[in-house]
């Protein structure tokens, strides 16, 4: 337990007092943990195999994960561009009208979140708030909040984004299924917390010019932009194909099954929905096919650090895995029913998020860690997407001033530190917790085995 406790506490300071960068503080973390888990080894030969095993583990999980976070951010990078995540944004806002202007942007972020990263959305769709704000004076925090809620928990639940890919990898789910559950999982949260987001904001009077950003027109309003169909095409394909790729496999000798399995494969979906994103990029801003092309590195460049991120974050959860906090938690879970192993789930995912500040990382090594209880998922009492869920929300629960998506949020909406644990940090526990018991009831009443 001594290794889980200092590789912990070296991960939380580096990262949170001294600022290092996750990649170098996950890896020594990892290299620590497992110098000092049990072993009869002498010295030398034990930071020789940590050194094994992390190098190992990081290659394990660059080669399941890597293509497909680096194919994500080319997808996301063209849907901005292209000015197609501003017509989804956009055509929200006009379905649900300016009366219903937070639900609109809680949808635009919901969907969006998934190929885009959060801080990205973030950026995308603030201004939107903004211009709305003016319209509706007092509701300002009401929006930022809606953005919050539904880029959380896409960004938490549903694979390709880097937590929840890894994650997936990690407790053995096929992605049509976790990209299934997480959709559905998230709706019923990010609603019933944005019904209680007024209480949050109850007595707040902030404006949207405190931002210090003057603009109030949404992004890309004067340039042209594709159509809603093509818009959504580039996010729906990777969707449709790897929820095929499972319904095949789960139908047994089907014709076709063979090749829905090859187009469902993660890696094959997401090269075709990036290739659909970058036909929509061209047809609508008609760059020479060679600059298109070589525009790519920008979105790809920005993909290493998380790929080198999500890798270590991995690695250390399968160094603590491996320094004695297994057979601690197994003790825990091994008189546990199903109730009490998801609150562990959730639990080990929120400690993780508050030490740290990082969602993915608390997601990737909080998955490492509860995979490693459960040996075999099939002989769980409940499906194992119930386990997946559980660690997603319960690494939202646990957001504060070490986490950068806090200021993000306070920063770009002009929120003080005060203001910002009012709104973002309140919204993204509530979807977090409400979730987490969302899932336990689910998985009681509706064990889907």
């Amino acid at each position: 337990m001594t290794a889980v406790l200092l590789g912990t506490l070296f991960v939380a300071v580096s990262i949170g007092v001294l600022r290092l960068h996750p990649f170098l503080a996950l890896t020594l973390g990892a290299i620590l943990a497992g110098s000092l888990g049990p072993s009869e080894a002498a010295a030398p030969e034990r930071v020789y195999a940590a050194l094994d095993a992390t190098g190992a583990a990081f290659g394990d999980l660059v080669g399941a994960i890597g293509i497909a976070i680096a194919l994500a951010a080319v997808i996301g990078d063209c849907l901005l561009r292209s000015g197609a995540a501003d017509r989804i944004a956009g055509s929200l806002l006009g379905l649900f009208g300016e009366r219903r202007a937070v639900w609109a942007l809680a949808a635009a972020a919901y969907v969006l979140s998934i190929p885009v990263f959060f801080d990205t959305v973030f950026f995308l769709l603030i201004p939107l708030a903004r211009a709305l704000a003016h319209r509706a004076p007092g509701r300002y925090p009401m929006f930022v909040m809606a953005i919050c809620a539904g880029a959380i928990a896409t960004h938490s639940l549903v694979p390709p984004t880097p937590g929840p890919l890894g994650m997936a990898d990690n407790l053995g789910l096929d992605l049509g299924t976790a990209i299934g559950f997480g959709l559905l999982l998230g709706i019923l949260p990010v609603t019933a917390a944005l019904l209680a987001a007024p209480r949050f904001a109850r007595g707040m009077d902030v404006q949207p010019d405190r931002a210090g950003v003057t603009d109030t027109d949404p992004p890309g309003q004067d340039s042209p932009r594709p159509g809603l169909l093509a818009s959504v095409f580039p996010i729906a394909l990777p969707v449709v194909l790897m929820s095929g790729a499972s319904a095949a496999g789960a139908g047994g000798a089907i014709p076709g099954a063979a090749w829905a399995a090859v187009l469902g494969h993660r890696n094959a979906a997401l090269f075709l929905a990036a290739f659909a994103a970058a036909f929509v990029l061209w047809r609508t801003r008609r760059p020479p096919v060679r600059q298109l092309l070589g525009s790519f590195g920008g979105a790809i460049g920005e993909a290493g650090p998380i790929i080198l991120i999500t890798a270590a974050g991995g690695a250390f959860g399968r160094a603590l895995a491996g320094g004695g906090i297994t057979e601690d938690l197994a003790r825990i879970s091994s008189a546990a029913d199903g109730f009490v192993l998801l609150l562990l789930a959730a639990g080990i995912a929120s400690l993780l998020k508050l030490a740290q500040g990082s969602g993915t990382v608390a997601i990737l090594t909080g998955s490492a860690i509860v995979a490693s209880l459960v040996p075999d998922p099939s002989a769980l009492s409940f499906h194992p997407a119930y386990l997946f869920a559980a660690v997603g929300f319960g690494s939202m629960a646990a957001s504060w001033m070490n986490d950068s998506g806090f200021w993000v949020v306070g920063r770009m909406s002009g929120f003080s530190e005060g203001e910002t644990f009012r709104t973002w940090t309140a919204v993204a526990a509530a979807v977090g917790v409400i979730g987490v018991v969302q899932v336990l009831v689910l998985a009681t009443l509706f064990p889907l085995v």
